[in-house]
């Protein structure tokens, strides 16, 4: 019995790997698809045949494109949040600020596919919701640098100010998709200066630095 129950297990857990590898195959596919074609262009057996997987066996991990899709932008958003942020000693928060903003906007210019799934103007109001509901962990990372650095004023939601905050700059980023194709120089200060303004509302011009930071 023991031996029986160790095989299962052992299938299973292949089964598991084998299973998360071809969802990952898919999602990988897609995205290089996304880095040559407009959206509207791709269909859901093309990513398929991509990926070298059976249209059968991908409907079992994804019913639609959009679930895919979805999937796809929630991990994009998830490599964002793992940019290398620096920021000069005596940096104040606008800059900061600012800063995160072009890191992002270098981000997107840098993949199509992140483009056109948070920004691009023919992605789905549910698509670009699974990527823009991370912008709240965005608005957690900027709360945390500044909260750093400087002694911040008693906020009453200070996350949800930060993550508004991001909201605002990525309508900016998506005109600039829409106008040109990517977030150019201009809408990144433009974006900066809305973003900033917003807080501005919230924070004073100038923030006590910590020692320790």
């Amino acid at each position: 019995m023991r031996s029986i129950t160790i095989k299962e297990e052992g299938r299973s857990g292949y089964t598991q790997a084998r299973g998360r590898a071809r969802r990952e195959a898919l999602l990988q596919a897609a995205r290089d698809l996304l880095q040559q074609r407009d959206i509207d262009e791709i269909t859901l057996p093309m990513i398929s045949e991509a990926a070298g997987i059976p249209s059968s066996s991908t409907y079992h991990f994804f019913p639609d494109l959009r679930e895919l899709y979805k999937d796809l932008a929630r991990n994009i958003t998830d490599e964002m949040l793992q940019i290398e942020l620096a920021f000069p000693v005596d940096a104040s928060w606008h800059t900061v600020v600012s800063s995160v903003l072009a890191a992002s906007a270098d981000f997107f210019n840098a993949d199509a596919a992140a483009r056109q799934l948070i920004l691009g103007p023919r992605t789905s109001a549910d698509i670009r919701q699974a990527g823009c509901h991370d912008d709240y962990r965005f608005g957690v990372q900027i709360h945390a640098v500044l909260d750093k650095r400087f002694h911040l004023p008693e906020l009453a939601e200070p996350v949800a100010l930060f993550f508004r905050a991001i909201v605002i700059a990525d309508a900016f980023f998506a005109l600039s998709v829409l106008e040109d194709g990517v977030v150019t120089r201009h809408m990144v200060d433009e974006a900066a200066r809305a973003a900033t303004a917003y807080l501005g509302q919230y924070l004073p011009v100038i923030l006590q630095p910590k020692e320790s930071h």
